[in-house]
């Protein structure tokens, strides 16, 4: 069996760009681990996020994609997402609390608060995830910071418009749950999954 595939051209490029599956596999990986070390203060996510997904578009598409690319990614993207960031922060910490309340059934009205926060969870991720894929787009054209508000309105009408994406996503976060369920470690690969769902979302979005 075949290790090369092919995805969206580079721009101004007519044919795909081959892709080997074991490289990306690799680089998913590492750019995962990068993510995870980079989300570690909780209010570094978004930027944390848009920088690894960028890092895996250059990758797919055949430009730098360094070790020292992500990190500068990652300087460019923190500022102006302090907001998100924070808001990202406190939106986990009561995700968090309210499953290990009602873990222990110390939660008041667990049979509906709990699905609703899974619910409500889960469409923040996704948005999140919709809008660290979109930063880069917004980022070239405006000044330091200001890519973040853009990145946000954008993700918003594509989660609705493209549902079928904003599904793939869903899947890939269920998936990443089950892993870490099945088995703690894997808690390390789940960024890299997530950042390989959402830049494969962009990308497909992109082609229809």
């Amino acid at each position: 069996m075949s290790t090369m595939d092919s995805t969206t051209p580079a721009s101004g490029r007519n044919e795909p760009m081959p892709v080997n599956r074991f490289a990306l596999f690799s680089e998913t990986l590492l750019a995962g681990l990068l993510v995870l070390v980079l989300s570690i203060p909780l209010v570094t996510i978004p930027a944390a996020y848009a920088a690894g997904i960028a890092h895996l578009e250059r990758h797919l598409s055949g430009r730098d994609d360094s070790i020292r690319g992500l990190w500068g990614t990652f300087r460019s993207a923190l500022p102006g997402s302090w907001k998100l960031g924070i808001t990202t922060a406190a939106a986990a910490v009561v995700v968090v609390l309210n499953l290990l309340l009602a873990t222990v059934g110390q939660l008041p009205g667990s049979s509906v608060v709990l699905p609703a926060t899974v619910v409500l969870a889960a469409a923040g991720a996704i948005l999140l995830l919709r809008t660290a894929a979109a930063w880069s787009d917004f980022a070239g054209g405006q000044a330091p910071g200001r890519g973040w508000p853009s990145a946000l309105a954008a993700a918003k009408a594509l989660s609705v418009r493209d549902w079928t994406g904003s599904l793939l996503l869903a899947a890939a976060l269920f998936a990443a749950v089950v892993f870490v369920w099945m088995l703690a470690a894997l808690f390390v690969v789940v960024p890299g999954t997530l950042v390989l769902a959402a830049a494969a979302v962009k990308m497909r979005a992109a082609r229809a």
